[in-house]
């Protein structure tokens, strides 16, 4: 399977916050545009190679409810709960063999659905976005896929500028995520993905089991007695010192490595 790790989507009611916020840190952020057919509309923060943060809001609550694309939903289903992280995205080449890839593991993909928006240059970006059937009872979350209009090579070349960081050379290096039954999202992940059994480690959070999907670490934890399944920290590497904030419902931690 042909996969990168893409984004990961984070839900706040004021995404230009985020983005002001990551400025005053050190970070390069930028503004990202509006999903008219969507009601949401983002802020953006790269690393690379080729991977980012997205800050996402609502801007209308009427437009998101009736869309029909599974992650608005998801996130008009979030903002009940409140801010915080929310989805994880990969990246793929060619979502059409990808979705039959799924099938033949058993899964049961849904889409592709198209996305787009227009950047204050007037390009119109363009997307394919693939989801799977949630078969999981609510015990976590499986990510989507994205294949982008246009070329890795492309977007690396229009992106460069946005992946230069007064504050240094950071780069996403692990996601946290809650799970109400460990075991089940484990095998759930190295079945769509064909990974070994991971190991598992211990820091600060507790006990979980990491697994590396394209590029970044996903890291499991026992969701004992909380009842969210979704992201809950995200590390970034490469910066001094360390630091650890809380911004708009999800955590942050910053260090050397």
């Amino acid at each position: 399977m042909n996969i990168a790790f893409d984004h990961l989507v984070h839900l706040t009611e004021r995404p230009e916050q985020a983005k002001a916020a990551f400025e005053q840190l050190g970070f390069t952020a930028s503004h990202g545009g509006r999903h008219l057919s969507w009601g949401t509309y983002n802020a953006l923060c790269y690393f690379k190679p080729l991977c980012y943060i997205e800050w996402i809001g609502i801007a209308d609550m009427q437009t998101a409810n009736t869309c029909g694309n599974p992650l608005i939903t998801q996130l008009v289903a979030d903002s009940q709960e409140g801010s915080g992280f929310s989805q994880l995205a990969f990246r793929t080449n060619d979502i059409e063999s990808l979705a039959k890839q799924l099938r033949n593991k058993g899964f049961t993909p849904i889409g592709p659905f198209p996305g787009s928006r227009q950047r204050d240059d007037g390009k119109l970006l363009t997307w394919s976005m693939l989801f799977l059937e949630d078969d999981t009872g609510g015990a976590f979350r499986y990510p989507f896929f994205i294949e982008w209009g246009d070329s890795d090579d492309m977007r690396m070349n229009e992106l460069a500028p946005l992946m230069r960081h007064p504050i240094g050379s950071p780069s996403l290096s692990s996601i946290s995520l809650y799970t109400l039954d460990l075991d089940r999202a484990i095998d759930g992940y190295r079945r769509l993905f064909g990974l070994p059994v991971p190991e598992v480690r211990h820091d600060e959070e507790g006990t979980y089991a990491e697994l590396t999907v394209g590029g970044i670490a996903l890291r499991f934890y026992k969701a004992d007695d909380r009842p969210s399944t979704r992201p809950f920290l995200c590390r970034i590497a490469g910066i001094q010192p360390r630091r650890r904030f809380e911004l708009a419902g999800g955590t942050y931690i910053v260090s050397e490595s």
